[in-house]
């Protein structure tokens, strides 16, 4: 499972502050999905389709691609009016905007942190059934100053002062990975309890502290912090086509960025990638590729699935709003994009020349089931090869400012051998349990979820936060179940005060050592609900 690579640094011929590894990769293979993924941040890239497969149906091969390639696209600028750009495309001819390994605060690199942690659910049960077993997955795990690191890898972990690696389960709560603990891999996401774990995962760190010889934009300075997980449901299930990618963006420059947009590039690829139609569904945050006629060609044939990303979570803006998706346009011809304004330009939503986009840049968000919603069909555009981008934004990205981005990529198709029309049928359905997955921590401890509700998490949740304004003191009361936790956050996404083990309905929390402004806090209760609450200190 775990690939222990040997590394090659190269000298980029520019200062040794970015001297840079050769980017390596490595494969999540769980539940029908296998993808793999470059160190780089550059997704599912490799062979003539791309490296994310499913399985085939009747009379096809065993494993097609549903897509090609897929990475970040980051852009702002600074008060002087200078674009900060970096995109992730194809990686051809060499070219890139992100380089592997970790990135200080000071913008030295850490070239050599260049690799993969990987860990399946198995490994973790075995662990914790005995944490001296010394399992390699668990042992070697990159979490905050864990003292096997070395041993497994040949270099140090990182000096992390300023923020945690890769999540694990902290069970004296003294910040150090200690495997002989019984601590271990858990997922990490912001306002959730450190204690769930996916059934396999991959943690790795990048950065774009390096010449950007993909667009040719200024570098933002931006630590990546990725994982990418999956979980073992049964055969057919939402979760069982569904994996996840939870990306910690931490912007380590020392200047603002105004009109910041973060994006992902997604280049589709349905079996067949020349006869693909793009859709999104705005209420949903979704976006979707699907066949644009009934038969695959040499692809899937007569049962073509839908290919689908959600934006769970967005960055969060100086006033702590959560941001959501708000530009979807296609990359028409990759060809115009010739230099860091036209990748800009289309992260705003607009065509690579700034020409605009009808409905703000947010495009074909009919359902294509219905002949009178606005989809590329009724636009009558010719079904063919497909990229596009997805953003949020615009907001001010302040120094210091750890965002998530996290996405959910599922594939749909009903039943066994489902037609075009079938699976586009329960794609809403199926993005509902993607996205209740997320909003319940992915707590499967009870076994992978059925039916579930589709209201928003807040909705679900009879708690009242007083008093709004605060000065020192806030009262949480929960009407209907126990509080686990809660948490607070400033307007900068960084935790300033948490409270764990509560099992509670009325907790009070003293805050009067932050200071005033934005806050945000994440209550969880103890049925594994979660609510965000925005307040204000004065």
């Amino acid at each position: 499972m775990k690939n222990l690579n040997i590394l090659i640094i190269i000298c980029l011929g520019i200062s040794p502050l970015f001297s840079q590894s050769i980017p390596v990769h490595d494969t999540l293979q769980v539940n029908s999905i296998r993808a793999t993924v470059q160190s780089s941040g550059a997704f599912f890239q490799g062979g003539e389709n791309g490296q994310f497969w499913v399985p085939g149906t009747t009379g096809t091969a065993p494993e097609l691609s549903l897509m090609k390639s897929a990475g970040l696209w980051l852009g702002g600028r600074d008060r002087a009016g200078k674009l900060h750009l970096a995109a992730q495309l194809e990686n051809e001819n060499g070219k890139t905007d992100f380089y592997p390994g970790y990135l200080y605060p000071d913008g030295t690199t850490y070239p050599a942190f260049n690799f993969f942690g990987h860990v399946t659910g198995a490994e973790i049960n075995a662990h914790k059934a005995n944490p001296a077993s010394n399992v390699p997955a668990v042992y070697s795990w990159p979490g905050n100053g864990n003292p096997y690191f070395f041993d497994y890898y040949g270099f140090d972990l990182p000096y992390s002062p300023w923020g945690r690696l890769a999540a694990y389960k902290d069970n004296n709560g003294d910040g150090l990975y200690s495997p002989p603990a019984g601590e271990h891999p858990v997922i990490g996401v912001r306002g959730c309890p450190e204690k769930y774990f996916a059934d396999e995962a991959l943690w790795f760190a990048f950065h774009d502290a390096g010449t950007h010889t993909q667009s040719g934009g200024l570098p933002l300075n931006m630590r990546v912090q990725a994982s990418f997980f999956g979980f073992d449901c049964p055969t057919g299930t939402p979760l069982n086509r569904a994996v996840y990618v939870v990306y910690n963006l931490i912007y380590q420059d020392t200047i603002p960025l105004d009109s910041c947009y973060f994006g992902v590039y997604l280049d589709f690829q349905i079996g067949n990638g020349n006869d693909d139609y793009i859709g999104c569904d705005p209420a949903h945050k979704m976006v979707y590729a699907y066949n644009g006629d009934d038969l695959d060609e040499g692809g899937f044939e007569t049962s073509p699935p839908v290919m689908a990303v959600d934006f769970l979570r967005g960055p969060i803006d100086s006033n702590a709003n959560v941001l959501t998706l708000k530009h979807f346009v296609p990359v028409e011809d990759v060809a115009l994009l010739q230099s860091p304004e036209a990748y800009f330009n289309i992260l705003k939503g607009r065509h690579a020349d700034g020409a605009p986009y009808p409905n703000n840049g947010l495009v074909y968000t009919g359902d294509p089931l219905n002949p009178s919603g606005w989809t590329e069909k009724s636009d009558g555009n010719q079904p063919g090869e497909r990229k596009a981008v997805a953003s949020i934004g615009p907001f001010t990205l302040l120094p210091g400012a750890n965002n998530e981005l996290i996405l959910g990529y599922f594939w749909v198709r009903k039943g066994a051998d489902g037609s075009l029309a079938d699976n586009l049928s329960v794609l809403l359905a199926n993005d509902n349990k993607v996205q209740d997955a997320f909003d319940n921590c992915f707590d499967l401890m009870d076994g992978c979820p059925g039916d579930v509700a589709t209201e928003a998490p807040n909705a679900r949740l009879n708690i009242t936060v007083t008093p709004n304004p605060y000065a020192d003191w806030i009262t949480i009361e929960s009407k209907e179940t126990l509080i686990q936790s809660v948490n607070l956050y400033d307007a900068l996404g960084r935790q300033v005060q948490t409270m764990e083990a509560l099992e509670s309905a009325l907790i009070q929390m003293q805050t009067n050592k932050v200071p005033t402004g934005m806050y945000y806090l994440v209550v969880r209760t103890q049925d594994g609900r979660t609510g965000t609450y925005k307040l204000i200190r004065e």
